[in-house]
C-alpha cells in the first residue's frame, strides 16, 4: 500500500517525561504495510503552521489501524501538537521512506537507541516479531527516558546506561556495547541517535560498521523529496552524492554515509 493522507484520531497524547510526549492515533481504515524506521507526517491542527510534522513510526498494531510516536517539545509546533486532545483529529501522511530491512537469514539483532532516536526501535520487532533483539539504549537521564517498557517485553536482553547513572548504568551505552559486541556476534544492527552516537560508534563497531544501519535524524520540509531540506552527504563511485534523508532514507548502511567532522 502506497503512503496515504489518513485523518487519524488521537487515542492519547500524553506527557511520559520531562518535556516528552506519546502520541497514539487510530485510523478509520486499513493503514498498510510498515516497516520499523518509516516515519509520519503529521500536519498541526492550526493555521499559523504551514508545514507538516515528520516523526518516526515508533510502533503501530496493523489490527488496531493505530500508529505511536513519541516526540519532544522542542519549538512551537510540538507545543501546538501537545495541546491536541483525545478524542480530537489530525491528517497525517503516512508511511514514509524507507525503512531498515530485515533479510530472512538474519536471527541476531542488535537494536542501538540514542535519546529520542529510542522511538525509532519498538517498530522493528513489531514488524518482524521472529527474531532475537538485543537492545541497547543510552538517555542523559531517567526523566528522558522513553519505550523502556516496550522494548523491555521485545528483547532478549537489554541494557540501558544515562549519562547521570539516574536509571541503568552510568555513563555512555557505546561501553555496554563495547563490552558486549563479540560475545552476541549480531548478524545486524540497527540504530538511530544523533549524529555525535554514530561518529562514536564507527569506532566501538570497527568490524561490524557493514553490517550496522543508521536512521539520520535530519530536519525535512515536505517529507516527500522535493524540497531537498533534508539532503544528506552518501559515498558514491565518484567519490560522494547528496541523497534525501525523506525518499532514499533515512536508513542507510553505516558505511555509506559521510558524517561531519
Amino acid at each position: 500500500m502506497a503512503k496515504k493522507d489518513f485523518t487519524l484520531k488521537t487515542l492519547c497524547n500524553e506527557r511520559v517525561g520531562d518535556g516528552v510526549y506519546k502520541m497514539v492515533l487510530k485510523a478509520g481504515e486499513d493503514i498498510g504495510e510498515i516497516k520499523g524506521g518509516q516515519f509520519i507526517h503529521i500536519a498541526l491542527p492550526d493555521k499559523t503552521h504551514i508545514l507538516r510534522r515528520p516523526f518516526c513510526i515508533a510502533d503501530f498494531s496493523k489490527e488496531d489501524r493505530t500508529v505511536t510516536v513519541y516526540y519532544a517539545i522542542i519549538g512551537d509546533g510540538t507545543k501546538v501538537l501537545s495541546r491536541v486532545k483525545a478524542g480530537e483529529s489530525v491528517k497525517a501522511l503516512l508511511p514514509l521512506g524507507n525503512g531498515f530491512t530485515m533479510k530472512e537469514e538474519y536471527r541476531k539483532v542488535m537494536l542501538i537507541g540514542g535519546g529520542m532516536g529510542t522511538a525509532v526501535l519498538p517498530a522493528i520487532p513489531t514488524a518482524w516479531a521472529d527474531k532475537e533483539y538485543y537492545t541497547f539504549l543510552g538517555f542523559a537521564k531517567k526523566e528522558k527516558m522513553i519505550a523502556i517498557n516496550e522494548l523491555t517485553d521485545r528483547s532478549k536482553e537489554i541494557y540501558v546506561a544515562t549519562d547521570d547513572g539516574s536509571y541503568g548504568r552510568k555513563g555512555f551505552v557505546t561501553e555496554a556495547i563495547a563490552e558486549n559486541i563479540e560475545r552476541i556476534d549480531p548478524d545486524v544492527i540497527m540504530v538511530c541517535g544523533p549524529e555525535i552516537l554514530y561518529k562514536v560508534l564507527k569506532k566501538t563497531l570497527e568490524g561490524y560498521t557493514d553490517r550496522t544501519y543508521i536512521s539520520l535524524e535530519k530536519r525535512m520540509g515536505c517529507g516527500i523529496g522535493a524540497c531537498l531540506v533534508c539532503n544528506c552527504k552518501i559515498k558514491s563511485a565518484d567519490g560522494m552524492k547528496y541523497l534525501r534523508a525523506c525518499v532514499d532514507g533515512p536508513v542507510f548502511n553505516m558505511d555509506e554515509v559521510m558524517l561531519d567532522e
